[in-house]
């Protein structure tokens, strides 16, 4: 092959390397073509300088992309002097590039249009659609999101005429970066889902900047650990591929992340980093992004000062001279916030004049930084009413952000952009002291996903694929361990199915709308003769709201870092006696210290709860940790005690528990492999229910629970069970052909109404910034299910039977949940068993299934009593369940504000 033909060849594969995001390949590969152009024979002059011009074109975008923006206009400028104006579209294009690369968005703007005008589609398609296509980023950025969108339908128009498959796909890219930017979190995901498989296919170098743009819609959703993981991989291929301005955009996201997080120190080394690699390119715009990421980091760690104050100022004009609108106003806002705090009333307003209006297309956190700033500057002003009027639309504005995903995975996660105003409000209202104030704030402050209705997700082939592949590795998992056989590769398999679902769960429409938290009276009506006491962190110190007998009091409680350390002491023990039989002695030791540990955990948390409560039944609202202790085991808790993850959702579940229209499927009842008591356990419980549905052996599988259970009134698994902390909605409990999760129970078209889970800790949840939990428990609750009773940790196989027979057989004859199981409860060893959810005056199952089970449990009852010696405490429960009566307690007006 001569040197010209080889030259061609040479700038085609380096075009190539390029276009695969090997821009360091790509500029080896042009300057082998233009060496090999030099040492070509004379041939024709237009077309060598032809062939000499494309060459530094590509050339300089390669070098640009490795940082070095100088040598790669220089490329350009020697280009234009070789090409006549009609052939000069791709070399603007390209300068325009370059220019944004360099923060010189209006130049590179110009030179656009430049290009545009000399472009020709039936000449020149491919440059035509490029330009476009980068046209439209700039768009995207500036933002005029009307415009990147012509650009980008016109470009995958041009693409398509032409077979360009790799640029329309980079149209739908940054189409679905438009959805991000409109607030379309699930339709963004989903196209990055479908454009990993294409990128996988054709253009592999692609994939490290579909991570990062992912990243970036997980930021927005309030999954910061997850875009963490992505940002942290995409950064090893960016780094090796030469991307320099990609890889510090991940540096910068990876420190929006951290911010999220909490991790100041973090988010500040990363901005820096990444500052100082686009100083290196001579990107002065990102570099004062990077520069207002390090801004809010320092805000956040250590609060205003002078020195802050002053910063926030420069870099707001600095921003807004860069033609950075929203960026500035994120700094003027914090200014406006410092002026506040530093008692500077007149600069703070004068701050919130110049940067508080909040205009359309405007990010959440934007959003929600502005009310946080116009509540802040309020308050310092002398107007609460203002400053409270403020938190409250702030937190309306993302609960309707929340409305537009459909899984609850993205529904908890969005509570941490809420995170700083529900805390002002809640500690605003703490500082008034007003019972109805503190609880409106507490209900603003958590489980707010809870709040909206169930959305279930269309029938998806390659989800349930997917997840009935899922089982079968985790099965092969299973028996691996069993039988001492290495199972990395099929963990390996696993963890990819895990991350294939997740993704494609957050695909799924949300409802759109959800409901409001529930007025304080609306929910001390509802409890009747029992007691709420809703947990509130206040700073270091522990506190709670206790409504009782037609009082609403707030009591000091204690510290919750003393709580939590001894709440994961106690379930360390409860689980080290239910893991394996130990020696008496050893055994006796490790009972003294669950009752040592229960006794100083019920004096730091429930002692002065009681105190207002009295004898009455309890329902509880933690918070943070607190949602994991088995609260049943603490002294004074001998009684009915429903846990719930707020006051609203309590309500709610109890509404529906009441209201649900029509007859009730029959019980489940299933029996999980490996459990030596499980089917024994089942069929004891079945002849509690008469006509109920049992599933053992074989026959115990996960799509025969999952029809089984839809619409039961009765759903009880006894199986081994498995919390997963990394992600809560793959916890699982075991059956015959491997495991069901809660994404399994969100296909449920109609949730069962009581839900038992006679396994070790699957009461146990993730608890998300913002007061969010999510577990197999949460799953249900969430689903439709208006109880669930789960363990926070492991039981021995024969306390659980003894617990969940002796609360099937009161269940079955008309006592609430809550009271069921403190009843069993308290004939047995300790176990870590707890009522979610809502606690009724009478069972649903008297109800649901009919006099007739209430009969034969009874019966069944007093025959076990009195073979085991009787018991007068078993006798007296079941005199008053007898005379319990059907319906909810008579109502009761709450007196307004009684302290």
């Amino acid at each position: 092959m001569s040197d010209r033909p080889r030259a061609a060849e040479l700038h085609a594969a380096g075009v190539a390397a390029t276009n695969d995001m090997r821009p360091a390949l790509g500029a080896r590969r042009h300057r082998a073509a233009l060496r090999a152009l030099d040492d070509a024979p004379p041939g024709d002059p237009a077309a060598d300088a032809a062939l000499r011009a494309r060459i530094l074109v590509s050339l300089a975008y390669a070098v640009s992309e490795l940082g070095r923006i100088a040598e790669g206009l220089g490329h350009l400028a020697e280009a234009e002097r070789l090409l006549p104006p009609e052939q000069r579209g791709t070399l603007h294009g390209q300068r325009a590039v370059m220019l944004r690369r360099t923060g010189r968005d209006e130049e590179a703007l110009a030179e656009y249009g430049r290009a545009l005008r000399v472009l020709d589609e039936r000449r020149e398609p491919r440059d035509l659609a490029r330009v476009l296509l980068n046209r439209a980023v700039l768009h995207l950025h500036a933002p005029r999101p009307a415009a990147a969108r012509a650009d980008l339908g016109r470009a995958a128009r041009v693409a398509q005429r032409h077979g360009f498959g790799l640029i329309a796909a980079k149209a739908r890219h940054n189409l679905a970066l438009l959805d991000l930017a409109a607030g379309d979190l699930p339709r963004a995901l989903g196209a990055f889902a479908a454009l990993s498989v294409e990128y996988a296919r054709s253009a592999p170098g692609a994939l490290p900047l579909l991570s990062l743009d992912r990243a970036r819609v997980l930021l927005a959703a309030g999954l910061f650990r997850e875009a963490d993981d992505d940002l942290a991989a995409a950064l090893e291929r960016l780094r090796a591929q030469g991307m320099g301005q990609d890889e510090a955009e991940a540096l910068l996201a990876r420190a929006e992340a951290a911010l999220l997080a909490g991790r100041h120190a973090d988010a500040r080394r990363w901005a820096g980093q990444a500052r100082s690699c686009f100083l290196k390119r001579r990107n002065g715009r990102w570099a004062a992004l990077a520069d207002l990421v390090d801004l809010r980091a320092a805000y956040a760690a250590g609060g205003p000062d002078r020195v802050l104050l002053r910063r926030a100022n420069t870099l707001a004009a600095r921003l807004s001279e860069l033609a950075l609108d929203e960026d500035a106003r994120v700094a003027g806002l914090l200014a406006a916030r410092a002026s506040a705090a530093l008692r500077r009333t007149a600069d703070a307003e004068d701050a919130l004049r110049r940067h508080g209006v909040l205009r359309h297309g405007d990010r959440l956190d934007t959003r929600v930084l502005a009310r946080l700033a116009r509540a802040e500057v309020a308050a310092a002003s002398g107007r609460p009413g203002t400053a409270a009027r403020q938190l409250v639309t702030g937190l309306a504005e993302l609960h309707r952000y929340r409305a537009q995903v459909g899984c609850l995975d993205l529904q908890t996660g969005a509570a941490v952009h809420g995170r700083d105003l529900a805390e002002a409000g809640l500690r605003r209202a703490l500082d008034r002291g007003r019972p109805a104030e503190v609880f409106a704030w507490a209900e603003r402050s958590r489980a707010q996903a809870l709040l909206l209705p169930p959305v279930r997700p269309p029938a998806d082939p390659e989800t349930a694929a997917a997840l009935e592949a899922l089982r079968q590795v985790r099965l092969a998992v299973r028996e691996a361990e069993r039988a001492g056989r290495p199972a990395g590769a099929q963990r390996s398999h696993a963890a990819e199915l895990e991350r294939r679902i997740r993704h494609r769960s957050w695909t799924q429409a949300g409802p759109g709308t959800g409901g409001a938290p529930a007025p304080m009276g609306t929910v001390a009506q509802a409890l009747g003769d029992a007691a709420m006491a809703v947990y509130l962190h206040d700073g270091p110190a522990l506190r709670a709201l206790v409504l009782a007998g037609g009082t609403a009091l707030l009591v000091d409680v204690g510290r919750p870092d003393v709580a939590a350390e001894v709440a994961m002491r106690l379930r360390a023990s409860l689980d080290a006696r239910a893991g394996r039989a130990l020696p008496p002695r050893l055994a006796d030791a490790v009972l003294a210290s669950v009752r040592r540990d229960a006794a100083e955990l019920a004096a730091a948390v429930l002692g002065p709860v009681l105190a207002v409560a009295g004898d009455r039944d309890l329902v509880l609202v933690p918070t943070g940790e607190l949602l994991t202790v088995p609260w049943s085991l603490l002294p004074g808790a001998g009684r009915p005690v429903t846990v719930a993850a707020s006051a609203t959702s309590w309500y709610a579940a109890r509404q529906r528990a009441y209201g649900e229209p029509g007859p009730a499927g029959p019980a489940l009842l299933v029996a999980g492999p490996g459990n030596d008591r499980a089917a024994a356990e089942v069929h004891r419980i079945a002849r509690c229910h008469p006509g109920a549905r049992v599933l053992t052996g074989p026959a115990a599988t996960a799509a025969a629970t999952l029809a089984g259970c839809d619409g039961a009134a009765l759903l009880h698994v006894a199986a081994h069970g498995r919390h997963q902390g990394e992600n809560a909605l793959f916890s699982a409990f075991e059956l015959a052909d491997g495991p069901l999760m809660g994404y399994d129970l969100q296909q449920l078209s109609v949730a069962p109404r009581v839900a038992v889970l006679s396994a070790c800790e699957l009461g146990l949840a993730d608890v998300r910034p913002g007061h969010e939990s999510v577990g197999l428990s949460t799953a249900l609750i969430a689903a439709g299910t208006a109880t669930v009773v789960a363990s926070v940790g492991r039981v021995a196989d024969d306390v659980a039977m003894r617990v969940m027979t002796g609360f099937h057989r009161r269940l079955a004859a008309g006592a609430a949940p809550a009271a069921a199981l403190a009843a069993a409860a308290g004939e047995t060893e300790p176990a870590g068993f707890v009522c979610f959810g809502a606690a009724e005056q009478r069972s649903l199952l008297a109800r649901a299934l009919g006099r007739a089970a209430y009969e034969v449990a009874l019966e069944d009852d007093e025959d076990d009593r009195d073979r085991d010696g009787g018991q007068q405490r078993g006798r007296e429960l079941e005199r008053v369940l007898r005379a319990a009566p059907s319906e909810p307690a008579t109502r009761f007006a709450m007196p307004r504000g009684s302290v």
